[in-house]
């Protein structure tokens, strides 16, 4: 081999062409040569005389002068090298250049979704990995590789460093890129940890370097300016060098879908509902007559042409009845662009005959209002199917087929029924709880009302009673509904933030202001808890938790009139919001709210857990779940509190995964894109910091032979500064050897 090949190798230049210019050194060469041709030599006696003593300082002379031929040729050809930008490539030198046998490499390959954006068939992840295995296959014999692929969490594929180029050529052939973002930091950790361990246990490997192979997306990349990444790099620059081979471009289009939703929280066969889509453009251009369909099943029930303006956003609505109650996959997809994996998206709907609500009254009756607001014809088929107990049934109810239990005026649970309660939110199931006469706080707050929250059932603490006759009227105390009415309670809609009231915003008249309140038990909401409605003195009124799976909901006052305080003559109810005309539609908002988390679970991003609950006799038989791509595998069932569950730790992959269950049972389960990661802005190169070398960029489908493994430190700035330093040396070097021959 050609002993300048890896010199010449080792250097790139921006501008090759620019080298052109060197052949400029030439000229005060040439100038000088000719300056000899030009005069015809004539025997003078005076010239006699001056060059005899001229030859005493013959040596002296002849050295001035070229001194200052060499500071003038220097001038041109290191301008003419800045003009062509030189810049020192460390993968080059990496593979040709460093010490054999004596270098770690730990290749970090960006396994965010971004990297599929793909030009002419061929992604950047592709283009990653074709490049990463061509500087294995050019490395040193000797010198050891680790692999990590930078993900959320990041995957370490190679720990210790292989030394065998094939067998890691290998591994990174067959890495498949993530659904899912990247975390930097958590990359960066990993990458310490590897570095620190390969100095301990290969301490032969005293080069280490750091090389990611990436499309600096904003959304990953921004996190190197924190303060956690910024740390770490100050301690990996003392133990390795990093670069950065920039696979991304500027200007990159996308669409996606990010949204797929229901109007209802809960489908059932008896009520239409509408099925919303959202497409997001992020695109700097107008992207018209853009194709949209929704499936039901596989059967295509929408069919749209859409036009996104640029950065804009587009709502598709497809009305539909499920006819059959069950499992059903909703589904979106719109027409692939250069990044298809965020063209489709899916929704897991199981369809239910009725939203079954269980009412559980503390006397006889006291439900009978709920019912009528839920299912005010109960001779008729409806959306809500409504069943009401005393409270001596719910600790022997099977709450697992509920979807909401409403408990009204129970004076005290026992920890048999707040067992059943938490199992139900465990569940996945809604819970409302309407307080009255008969409640007992001191037992609510001691097994309801707890602080840890793998054991709490409500949301907020139970404090005292509050009367309006508590040293006379309230400030906030109003004229109820007549003049011949008593005091009542204000009511504060919070500016009508919450999803339960926000239907009331605009509608003032509704009542939900004026409902008449004259006693309530002060609520101390949890941490975590959210208020929704409070009275005007600040007290909450309407306090509601995601509590478990489930959501918890809290009313401080009674649902039913027969709640009196006795202690007045006569006795004062302590509320007479059953009979208001926005009682219903309270009470219907609640139960929206309540089971809203019902099947929650069912629908997940890409890189959480997949999991369920498990019903029915046998309990302790695998659970069969099938995945996107047709695999399947058999998921252990282990008793979780008073259920057993099953789980399957961080999908990675989007599409539906369809559990069979011991019985026959089957569930489906949507897992989707977090779409953060399709907005292909990308993050400034001129932003990394220093510990990073200078970025080299291409895009996604550049041919391998015309790629340069990685452009390194550039020194353009150093040669125009030396170019500038000889322009100043030149006149008083000149100036001050002529003075001296004066």
């Amino acid at each position: 081999m050609d002993p300048f090949v890896p010199i010449v190798a080792f250097w790139q230049f921006g501008s090759l062409g620019m080298l052109a210019w060197g052949l400029a050194a030439a000229l005060p060469i040439l100038i000088h040569l000719w300056s000899r041709r030009r005069y015809r030599e004539e025997r003078w006696a005076a010239m006699e005389f001056l060059l005899a003593a001229m030859r005493k300082n013959a040596r002296r002379i002849q050295l001035e002068q070229w001194l200052l031929l060499a500071v003038r040729t220097a001038i041109l050809l290191l301008f003419a090298l800045a003009l062509a930008d030189p810049q020192l490539s460390l993968l080059t030198g990496w593979t040709g250049g460093g010490r054999a046998g004596q270098t770690h490499v730990v290749l970090v390959i960006d396994g965010s979704y971004s990297m599929d954006y793909r030009r002419e068939n061929k992604s950047r992840f592709d283009s990653a990995r074709d490049l990463a295995r061509q500087f294995v296959a050019d490395g040193r014999q000797g010198d050891g590789y680790t692999l990590v692929v930078m993900g959320r969490p990041p995957q370490v594929v190679i720990p210790q460093p292989a030394f065998d180029p094939d067998d890691v050529s290998a591994e990174i052939g067959g890495l498949s890129l993530r659904h899912s973002g990247a975390s930097l930091a958590a990359t960066l950790a990993e990458v310490e940890t590897i570095l620190r361990h390969s100095s301990t246990s290969e301490p032969r490997l005293v080069d280490r370097r750091v090389l990611f192979f990436t499309d600096l997306q904003q959304q990953t990349w921004a996190e190197v300016n924190t303060a956690d990444c910024r740390e770490r790099l100050a301690r990996l620059e003392k133990l390795a060098t990093l670069a950065v081979v920039d696979l991304g471009e500027p200007g990159a289009a996308n669409l996606a879908v990010t949204r797929l939703s229901t109007s209802q929280p809960l489908v059932t066969t008896r009520a239409e509902v509408t099925l919303s889509a959202e497409i997001q453009s992020f695109a700097r251009q107008d992207w018209p007559r853009q194709a949209v369909e929704i499936l039901v099943d596989g059967q295509r029930i929408a069919d749209e042409r859409i036009d996104l303006p640029a950065g804009g956003q587009v709502t598709v609505n497809a009305p539909y009845r499920f006819t059959t109650p069950g499992e059903h996959v909703v589904e979106v997809r719109l027409a692939d662009d250069a990044l298809p994996l965020d063209n489709r998206r899916w929704l897991s709907v199981p369809v239910r005959e009725a939203i079954r609500v269980l009412l559980v009254g503390g006397r006889p009756g006291e439900t009978r209002h709920l019912a009528l607001a839920l299912n005010p014809r109960p001779d008729l088929p409806g959306p809500i199917e409504v069943r009401e107990v005393p409270e001596s049934a719910l600790a022997e109810s099977d709450l697992t087929e509920v979807d909401c239990v409403i408990v009204s005026n129970v004076g005290r649970v026992s920890r048999e029924e707040a067992a059943v309660l938490r199992g139900h939110l465990a569940r996945g199931g809604g819970l409302v709880v309407f307080l009255g006469d008969s409640v007992q706080a001191e037992n609510y707050n001691e097994l309801l009302a707890v602080e840890n929250p793998a054991e709490r059932v409500l949301p907020a603490r139970l404090e005292a009673v509050i009367r309006l006759d508590n040293d006379g009227p309230p400030a906030d105390a109003v004229p109820a509904g007549t003049a011949a009415s008593p005091l009542q309670f204000r009511i504060n809609p919070l500016e009508y933030r919450h999803a339960i009231v926000a239907p009331f915003r605009g509608h003032e008249e509704s009542g939900l202001l004026t409902m008449p309140i004259w006693r309530y038990v002060r609520l101390s909401p949890l941490s975590g808890a959210e208020v929704a409605l409070a009275f005007d003195k600040g007290d909450p009124l309407l306090v509601e938790q995601t509590i478990l799976r489930g959501r918890s909901i809290l009313l401080a006052t009674a649902a039913a009139p027969d709640s009196v305080d006795a202690s007045t003559t006569p006795p004062t109810p302590w509320s007479a919001i059953s009979s208001w005309p926005s009682f219903p539609p309270l009470v219907h908002e609640m139960l929206l709210a309540a089971v809203e988390g019902r099947d929650q679970d069912r629908n997940r991003l890409v890189g959480e857990d997949l999991g369920g609950t498990v019903a029915g006799a046998d309990r302790s038989a695998p659970v069969n779940l099938t995945r996107p791509d047709g695999s399947t595998e058999q998921l252990p069932v282990a008793a979780v509190g008073l259920e057993t569950a099953w789980s399957d730790p961080r999908v990675l992959a989007s599409g539906v995964y369809t559990a069979q269950l011991a019985g026959g049972t089957t569930e489906q389960f949507a897992v989707n894109l977090d779409t953060r990661e399709s907005d292909l802005v990308r993050f400034d190169p001129d932003l990394l910091p220093s510990q990073f070398s200078r970025q080299w960029q291409s895009s996604a489908n550049s041919p391998l032979t015309t790629i340069p493994l990685a452009a390194g430190t550039s020194y353009f700035r150093w040669l125009l500064t030396a170019v500038l330093v000889l322009l100043m040396i030149d006149p008083a070097l000149a100036w001050y050897l002529g003075r001296g021959r004066g």
